[in-house]
């Protein structure tokens, strides 16, 4: 009985904390969206890096000197050789707005990464 109990308390309270995550990113980030083709093509694995510094260098030369945040979720290749990237970003003193337009401005040209250049097909921010 006590085992019981006790098994249905540990139950409710881990639901309790999963039902409340804290998250990661500032409450002024934007969620980007692109599909992008990298030049060359290593693979999704060895590409994540990659695009990484790719994104993060290309807003770090657009907002000098700020604080910057972007985390992108892991690459997901088709078999046309374009790539889903998608990347939750904020920048310290910026607005979600100002910084989704700055993306979404990239559509059409190419960021250089550290071994690959990354031609930006499309990009949507939300």
């Amino acid at each position: 009985m006590f085992f019981a109990k006790t098994l249905v308390a540990l139950a409710v309270a881990a639901t309790v904390a999963v039902a409340n995550p804290v998250p990661r990113q500032a409450a002024n980030s934007t969620t980007c969206f692109f599909i992008m083709t990298p030049t060359p093509d290593l693979g999704p694995q060895e590409l994540q890096t990659d695009i990484n510094f790719a994104i993060g260098h290309t807003l770090g030369e657009h907002f000098p000197n700020t604080v910057l945040e972007d985390d992108n979720q892991p690459l997901v290749r088709h078999n046309d050789g374009t790539y889903d990237v998608t990347s939750v970003i904020s920048v310290t003193g910026q607005t979600p707005a100002d910084v989704g337009a700055f993306v979404e401005s990239l559509a059409g040209t190419t960021i250089d990464g550290i071994v690959a250049e990354w031609a930006v097909g499309a990009a949507d921010c939300v």
